[in-house]
């Protein structure tokens, strides 16, 4: 087929072979014969097809035409077009399987499921994304040893082996809720009022002492707040801090001058947000193989090529 990203050939049609050898290997089918780089005779001309499938199941055979193409564009409507007369003119009406990294035109996938071809695309495992956490955020990470073993085609061969070491990581998000501040009131009043202040960032907060200095600030209270729900690994805590010293709102908060505070209140959420482990293989190249239909995929391993 034509195309101006020009088809890398043997690599990704090798890749496309082991993948459905391990699809065979999984499902349990008999009488399996996966040929690449094969020639096909129809019904007027002879056709080299990629991947050739072949199995029985339930005592009937089928045989599956697949197409690898490594380029570098979307696959257009005319390249499956092109790959539905060469499937019309093959006896048995084989059925139609079309495999790419780089995805396909919506024209391209309109034909497709019109014509019962069957889409899929096939590239390495990306590296999972980087997970942000903020200055109030904490995270953990684990480690995981495992061992890949791939068993070769030739079953007296020994499986092919590798251990690598992958980390798994946890991002915990605080998220903060009704802040309240207590006012301390002289004593023997009745009058318990609650200072509600304007949404504002946790370092413009600042505490004063009875001289009117500053001597610390909400961010630093939240802080420390969320070191003891890290350590005691809450998802979830109300927190009401007591002042132990004369402690005061100033003015560019109240709007009324010095406000004297006993406490502050507030409640925190834990929003906790997992990235998997990434094995970095040097034996192994780590594949996902998505169907454009259904959106499903499926995980494998494939012997990285070496030419």
């Amino acid at each position: 087929m034509g195309e101006s990203g020009k088809n890398t050939g043997v690599p990704y049609e090798r890749l496309v072979q082991g993948i459905f050898q391990a699809i065979h290997d999984q499902d349990e089918v008999n009488n399996l014969t996966v040929e690449r780089d094969k020639t096909l005779q129809g019904k007027i001309s002879t056709h080299q097809i990629d991947v050739y499938w072949q199995f029985e199941k339930g005592g009937i055979t089928y045989e599956t035409i697949v197409q690898a193409r490594d380029w570098q564009n979307a696959v257009k409507q005319g390249d499956l077009f092109h790959f539905k007369c060469i499937l019309d003119d093959l006896p048995g009406q084989p059925r139609g399987v079309f495999v790419t990294r780089t995805g396909y035109q919506q024209g391209a996938k309109h034909f497709a499921a019109a014509q019962g071809i069957i889409l899929y695309e096939l590239d390495e495992l990306p590296k999972p994304p980087g997970l942000v956490i903020t200055t109030l955020g904490w995270g953990r990470y684990y480690v995981q040893l495992r061992s890949f073993k791939i068993q070769p085609k030739d079953p007296d061969e020994k499986p092919i082996e590798e251990l690598a070491l992958g980390l798994s990581f946890t991002a915990c998000e605080p998220r903060f809720a009704n802040l309240h501040f207590q006012a301390d009131t002289a004593p023997g009043s009745t009058d318990q009022r609650s200072v509600m202040l304007a949404p504002r960032q946790l370092l413009e907060m600042i505490l004063y002492d009875p001289n009117q200095a500053p001597i610390s600030n909400m961010e630093t209270v939240v802080r420390e707040e969320c070191a003891i729900i890290r350590d005691a690994d809450l998802k979830s805590k109300h927190v009401e801090r007591v002042f132990t010293t004369d402690t005061f709102l100033g003015p560019e908060l109240t709007e009324a001058g010095f406000i004297k505070i006993k406490s502050v209140s507030f409640d925190v959420e834990v929003e906790q947000k997992f990235r998997p482990a990434h094995f970095a293989l040097t034996k192994f190249a780590q594949l996902v193989l998505r169907d454009i239909s259904s959106d499903k995929t499926r995980l494998f391993l494939a012997p990285k090529e070496t030419s």
